[in-house]
């Protein structure tokens, strides 16, 4: 389930392991992965957003909305957006108590930093059209992509898929589309 509050824990520390501050596209793909490794090891992803194809890649929905409004929203104390060449850079204003993140999902985040950290945006941008086969070209529009679309992408069964949107639904009370 999103929880606002819980993804800008999320930013934050992933910021902090980056000096700070992110390009928002590299931003938007770090956060993307990193539901995608915790979906493969444990069916189920640190942010609880939404996910879409999106013609630089897969995207965090809300959390990508929430980023492009930042004069508005209400991450503003401690987020802000500064000019780029390309896409802004997300830079952070004040720290915040990280009380919401388990160390399995810093496990998470501290583990998909590490590994690329020395991918530019655009390099990001590419390997996720070239990895990932959940992303499809939604050509200008955005295409929504289902847990079920990255879980069988991870190489999952009917089955498994089946017993994780059981399992969901059973602790979120939920009719979620997995």
């Amino acid at each position: 389930m999103f929880s606002s509050n819980k993804i800008l824990q999320e930013i934050i520390y992933l910021l902090g392991l980056n000096g700070g501050r992110m390009n928002l596209l590299k931003l938007m793909k770090e956060l993307y992965l990193i539901d995608r490794e915790a979906i493969a090891e444990r069916d189920t992803s640190v942010s609880g957003d939404t996910f879409f194809s999106m013609k630089h890649g897969p995207v965090l929905s809300l959390t990508l909305n929430m980023l492009n409004d930042l004069q508005a929203a209400e991450w503003n104390d401690w987020l802000e957006s500064q000019p780029a060449k390309y896409y802004n850079d997300i830079v952070v204003k004040k720290e915040i108590e990280l009380s919401l993140l388990s160390e399995k999902e810093k496990e998470y985040i501290s583990t998909v930093s590490k590994r690329f950290k020395d991918y530019s945006s655009f390099e990001l941008e590419d390997y996720t059209h070239k990895n990932l086969p959940e992303w499809n070209d939604p050509h200008g529009n955005s295409k929504k992509i289902c847990y079920r679309d990255i879980m069988r992408a991870l190489g999952r069964s009917d089955e498994e898929i089946r017993e994780a949107k059981e399992e969901y639904e059973f602790y979120c009370g939920l009719n979620n589309e997995i």
